[in-house]
């Protein structure tokens, strides 16, 4: 009785695992596979890296200055909502420049932009002190995310 309910046990957990691994599709890179990866130009990133370093990393700040203006202990909404505005603006600069480069399919996930919206739902902070807290939304978008 005993091998056979670990057997089953061994078995309902195979299949499992099984099925998660297939659902998650072709390799979990936002949706787009090995194949995304393999066929990019290198020249292309290389320039389109140096192009944008500079967008990137007041990227990066702005992200740092919104979840600091939400942790503030009286809330500027007008100062929330003109940072969001920048970064907004950063996010279509890079953008811009990874069409230029043939990359705005690749790049776009990292910034949270996936079939030309904007996000992909709660930004980090978004929810406020509220149900889940401070900065839970994360920047799992960005390749090159900031500290908490």
């Amino acid at each position: 009785m005993k091998k056979t309910m670990i057997a089953g046990m061994a078995v309902l957990i195979g299949l499992m695992i099984s099925g998660s691994v297939y659902a998650m599709g072709t390799g979990g890179w936002h949706d787009m596979g090995f194949t995304a990866v393999a066929n990019l130009n290198i020249d292309s990133v290389k320039k389109f890296l140096k192009d944008t370093t500079d967008a990137r990393n007041e990227l990066i700040l702005k992200r740092i200055e919104l979840m600091k203006a939400y942790g503030a202990q009286e809330v500027n909404y007008d100062k929330i909502a003109s940072i969001q505005k920048e970064i907004i603006d950063l996010k279509t600069k890079i953008l811009d420049a990874a069409k230029k480069y043939g990359l705005d399919k690749e790049v776009g996930p990292w910034f949270g932009m996936k079939h030309g919206m904007m996000g992909k739902g709660m930004r980090p902070g978004m929810m406020g002190k509220g149900m889940r807290g401070m900065g839970q939304g994360g920047m799992m978008d960005c390749p090159c995310n900031t500290p908490q």
